[in-house]
């Protein structure tokens, strides 16, 4: 009997991660009647990605408070769950986006410990065609001057596979500067240019990480103390919360206005918003909707009634800010839309911080 396929899909945060292990989870269960597990990974609580995949219907798991490779131990405990209860033909996981070292501190463990438990499938890192040239204009990721052009630019290194997503959003000069930006940071890696969202080569993308297993190499040479600084630079905020209308309101109409009023604040008080996604859940079902960090548009995707009498939301927002600023640019985004649509908040929650230093489990210098 096959062992169950392990598939990690690593890349910064607003890659597209999520919306990517869904559709490989719709193919592989729905087109090709495939048990699928879903594992997801983030530094806090009150996670909008553990909710999509609920509401999809996948048996799931989540390693909180920390990336794959820091809780290694909580991962590994978190798989054999799966497997024991769900026997999965494939488990979709998903690191943290600004997680990288994932080779030596996560691929190499499970290789050499647990190798007949799972397989593993070449290293997926996702890159976003719509925001690389900003970053690379901003961080230099070819030639990196900063802390997070450093990240970027190792996890980008490290892929076995890179993904080159959201194709369908930019122009084929784009994706042609984009392809030469990502080959010289790695020239060892295939790229595969696809678009999570429109299913545009994810069929491709899929017999890659289906056919082929992981190679062992040894891992990049991440400076830690580097890296470390790149997450000092990121703040962090999960919260939840309910909103009641007096009266209906139009559902696309709010959702906009409240995210793109979250980026305003933020950007308000000299903050940049790296990746900001809420979960609307109704009684009709669930919808996400996400910042486009470029161009400043919303994504919407799911089952977004036309209108709304009362909603509960999950927030998830990522930015170059102090987690403090974070909160409160939150806190005032969401006063001033209610106030615009008279909406009353209720059951607030939030938590914003900076994640430790990365303290790997396990690694295995290059």
């Amino acid at each position: 009997m096959a062992k169950p396929r392990l598939i990690i899909v690593g890349g910064f945060l607003g890659s597209g991660k999520t919306t990517l292990i869904m559709n490989l989870g719709r193919r592989l269960s729905l087109d090709m009647k495939k048990r699928v597990a879903v594992i997801t990974n983030d530094q806090g609580e009150v996670l909008v990605d553990t909710k999509v995949v609920e509401a999809l219907g996948f048996p799931y798991a989540e390693v909180i408070n920390g990336c794959f490779c820091c809780r290694l131990p909580d991962f590994v405990a978190k798989m054999r769950e799966i497997l024991d209860k769900v026997k999965p033909e494939v488990i979709l996981a998903e690191p943290v986006g600004s997680c990288t070292d994932i080779l030596a501190t996560v691929y190499t463990p499970l290789s050499q410990y647990y190798g007949g438990v799972v397989e593993l499938s070449p290293y997926l890192v996702l890159v976003d065609s719509s925001t690389m040239l900003n970053y690379d204009r901003m961080f230099n990721v070819t030639s990196p001057r900063g802390p997070m052009g450093f990240l970027i630019s190792w996890q980008i290194k490290e892929a076995e596979v890179i993904g080159l997503n959201k194709v369908d959003l930019v122009s084929s000069e784009v994706i042609a500067k984009v392809e030469d930006i990502v080959k010289k940071v790695n020239d060892k890696a295939e790229v595969v240019q696809i678009s999570a969202k429109t299913g545009y080569n994810v069929d491709k993308l899929l017999e890659i990480l289906l056919s082929r297993d992981h190679r062992p190499r040894p891992g990049i040479d991440v400076d830690y103390d580097v890296y470390s600084k790149a997450e000092e630079e990121l703040g962090w905020l999960n919260a939840s919360c309910k909103v009641v209308f007096k009266a209906p309101v139009k559902t696309e109409s709010y959702v906009r206005n409240l995210m793109n009023e979250i980026a305003k604040q933020v950007n308000a008080k000299k903050g940049l918003v790296v990746h900001e996604k809420m979960l609307f859940i109704t009684k009709s079902g669930v919808a996400k909707a996400s910042y486009v960090v470029d161009d400043g548009s919303i994504d919407l995707a799911g089952k977004f009634p036309e209108e709304l009498s009362e909603v509960n939301v999950v927030i998830n927002v990522r930015a170059r800010s102090a987690p403090e600023d974070i909160d409160e640019s939150v806190r005032k985004a969401i006063e001033i839309v209610n106030r615009l649509f008279d909406g009353e908040l209720r059951d607030w929650y939030s938590r914003s911080f900076k994640p430790p230093p990365p303290k790997p489990w396990y690694r295995r210098p290059p």
